[in-house]
């Protein structure tokens, strides 16, 4: 595959979705609960990094919009050639993850299963051609549902018990 520079007006795009992520990132840590009743100082309070992140995420995001700007984005205008299927993993991902975001979290589901199914799938998808192709996939199924398992117990431990942070 060869090297190509992305278009300034792909880096314009990219740029303008990533500020609209980064902003929706801190407007979400800045409405978190600040944990005022527990009286903890402020620079523990669960929205700070998360917060700091989107704002650096916002500047960097800046500057890829101006540089793509002075680089002529909105002269050269159009969109480049996509093969979706080139980029299955990357459509599997968004699936997975807005699946998660907006069909798992929230709907019933106590937060550690929604994430062990979530990883569990995710893992599962991923490994699916190898382990098929390898003959493994009741060894792939039992691997992706116990690593799941694990992980949303871990996440919600680390997430409700230390970090403070309340979940669906």
């Amino acid at each position: 595959m060869e090297d190509e520079k992305p278009s300034p007006f792909v880096d314009l795009v990219a740029g303008g979705f990533w500020l609209a992520l980064a902003i929706a990132i801190m407007v979400g840590a800045w409405t978190m609960d600040r944990l005022a009743h527990l009286k903890i100082p402020i620079f523990t309070v669960p929205g700070l990094v998360p917060g700091l992140l989107g704002a650096a995420i916002a500047m960097a995001s800046l500057v890829l919009i101006v540089r793509s700007l002075r680089a002529g984005a909105l002269a050269g205008a159009h969109w480049p050639s996509v093969k979706l299927g080139e980029h299955w993993r990357l459509i599997a991902v968004l699936v997975l993850c807005l699946s998660y975001a907006i069909g798992l979290i929230g709907h019933g589901l106590p937060f550690w299963l929604a994430s062990a199914i979530f990883v569990a799938v995710f893992i599962f998808v991923f490994q699916f051609a190898e382990r098929r192709r390898d003959g493994t996939l009741p060894r792939g199924v039992l691997v992706a549902v116990t690593t799941g398992l694990i992980s949303g117990l871990v996440i919600h431990y680390a997430f409700q018990d230390l970090f403070l942070v309340r979940l669906p």
